[in-house]
């Protein structure tokens, strides 16, 4: 985490990276520290989870209200999403899914949801700097949003950083992995 302070400090960030490790290794804090690094223009303290300029996908499922045409999209999760996020950045997928009352369903990140983070990331930076895409478990991306998110990531909108905060980093595409780079997050030991 501290090269990762350094290089948003020289601003050499690469516009793209994945932070890879088990449960609980604190990706997502790492994640969180970071967004709040660059859209607090400096200062690590994490004001919460909700910021204009600050960006959630991640996967979900469709509920029974839905139209079978229906591709859900992370903001009709978001409060559940607050509330999870809320009680600590350390949660798994099981803990995600009972959240959104999933039962036994396949939580995956649709196209709906990549053509509305291009939406998203199109409109200027509510605060005039940088804006900050979190994508977590990337691998649940569906193929048709895989492909999508690839172009978002060639050709990002000015001041974008994507974080993808990721579990299995082998079923993501590998022309995705090649766009993006790699830290490795490594458990915090703490056996004494």
């Amino acid at each position: 985490s501290a090269r990762l302070a350094r290089l948003a400090d020289e601003e050499r960030m690469p516009h793209a990276m994945m932070l890879c490790g088990p449960d609980g290794a604190g990706k997502m804090a790492l994640a969180l520290a970071l967004a709040s690094h660059i859209l607090n223009r400096g200062s690590f303290k994490v004001k919460g989870t909700r910021h204009p300029d600050l960006h959630f996908s991640f996967p979900t499922v469709k509920l029974k209200k839905w139209n079978s045409e229906y591709k859900p999209v992370s903001d009709d999760f978001i409060e559940q999403w607050h509330q999870m996020l809320q009680g600590g950045p350390y949660f798994s997928l099981a803990q995600w899914m009972e959240a959104m009352k999933a039962e036994n369903q396949q939580a995956v990140i649709t196209v709906g949801e990549a053509n509305e983070l291009t939406k998203k990331l199109s409109i200027k930076s509510n605060q005039g700097g940088w804006k900050v895409s979190i994508i977590w478990l990337p691998e649940r991306m569906n193929l048709e949003c895989a492909n999508k998110m690839l172009k978002l990531i060639e050709e990002p909108p000015a001041q974008t950083l994507f974080i993808m905060v990721c579990r299995e980093p082998e079923k993501l595409l590998e022309t995705i992995r090649s766009r993006v780079q790699r830290f490795d997050v490594k458990p915090i030991d703490t056996a004494s």
